[in-house]
C-alpha cells in the first residue's frame, strides 16, 4: 500500500541515512518503525487495563494464560 506523509527535513535525513547503513529500504525502515509504536502502544494500553483492574476485580487462577493471549494477539496482527 502506498501512504504519503510529510516528514521533517531533519527526520527525513536520519531515517535515510540509518537505512542505508542497515542496508534497508526507507519504506521498510519505517515499516518497522510504525510496527514497533503500534506494538508498544497496544502493551501500554494492556498494562493500564490490567493496572486499572487492581482492587477491582477479582484475578482468575488463568490470569497468565489471559496475559499470554493479549501478549500474543498484539503480535499475531502483523
Amino acid at each position: 500500500m502506498r501512504i504519503t506523509a510529510n516528514i521533517p527535513d531533519n527526520i527525513g535525513r536520519v531515517v535515510k541515512t540509518f537505512a542505508d547503513n542497515e542496508k534497508k529500504s526507507v519504506s521498510s525502515v519505517i515499516t518497522d518503525a510504525v510496527r514497533n509504536y503500534i506494538v508498544l502502544k497496544k502493551k501500554k494500553e494492556s498494562g493500564m487495563k490490567v493496572l486499572g483492574l487492581i482492587g477491582k476485580a477479582h484475578v482468575s487462577k488463568d490470569v497468565h494464560k489471559d496475559i499470554e493471549t493479549m501478549r500474543t494477539e498484539s503480535h499475531d496482527r502483523y
